[in-house]
């Protein structure tokens, strides 16, 4: 599948917001935020495109399923992706990672909708996926719950977030304990609440230092398994140039 890298701009999967009111709520950006919805699928697939871009083995029917999955996320066939990934999901059951990029597919979809029914009809799709997987001690996973409820939160911050930011918080917080050296988990939380703290104006300094810490790890990152997620260092560098 030749697709070159530079097609696909890698940018941050986690949408931007400011924390506004005198409660813990955030108010979305709008210019800003429909920005982001429409690159969320291009940040995290430039990864996945040049792990397929750069292989010089044969590849399984199994990754060439993926591989046209992905092409179908890309040209922005939603429905089409995550009905394929759901037949190679129960072509390869002992194999979490179609299931993964299923539920990230809708996840990420949600935030570029701009039509209420169906961004919710994605998300609680998403979160079904989620809640039937038996993959909560797996660090990626929680990620990827932390970013379904981050869609959610934004569809209606001012009423959900105080509800929803201890549970985006606290899945990151878990990915962290089962795997320390995950960045996008660190990078996730970084983030989030380095926004939390934009609003009050607090010093973000120790976020800052975390997102430093996960760019350490991005660049020590080793991906062996195809498709497996590696996705984020991008973004990382983003914020710590908006840091200094």
């Amino acid at each position: 599948m030749p697709v070159h890298p530079k097609l696909f701009p890698f940018v941050s999967c986690y949408p931007q917001f400011h924390w506004s009111s005198t409660k813990y709520e955030p108010a979305i950006e709008e210019s800003k935020m429909l920005t982001t919805k429409r690159k969320i699928m291009k940040s995290i697939i430039i990864a996945i495109i040049c792990f397929i871009s750069s292989s010089t083995f044969a590849q399984s029917n199994y990754e060439k399923s993926m591989g046209q999955a992905m092409g179908l996320w890309q040209s922005g066939e939603i429905q089409k992706a995550s009905a394929l990934l759901e037949r190679i999901a129960q072509a390869e059951k002992d194999n979490w990672i179609p299931t993964y990029y299923q539920a990230m597919i809708l996840t990420t979809a949600a935030f570029r909708e701009k039509n209420k029914e169906t961004q919710a009809k994605y998300i609680q799709s998403a979160e079904d996926i989620l809640n039937n997987s038996t993959q909560d001690n797996n660090s990626e996973w929680l990620v990827l719950r932390a970013m379904n409820k981050t869609a959610l939160m934004v569809t209606d911050p001012m009423t959900k977030a105080k509800e929803l930011s201890p549970i985006i918080i606290g899945l990151y917080k878990k990915a962290l304990v089962i795997t320390p050296s995950n960045p996008r988990a660190m990078l996730g939380l970084a983030e989030f609440q380095m926004n939390a703290k934009k609003y009050f104006n607090q010093d973000s300094s120790k976020e800052c230092e975390d997102v430093k810490k996960a760019l350490s790890l991005f660049n020590e990152e080793k991906v062996t398994v195809p498709f497996s997620p590696s996705w984020g260092k991008d973004r990382a560098e983003q914020i710590l140039k908006e840091c200094k």
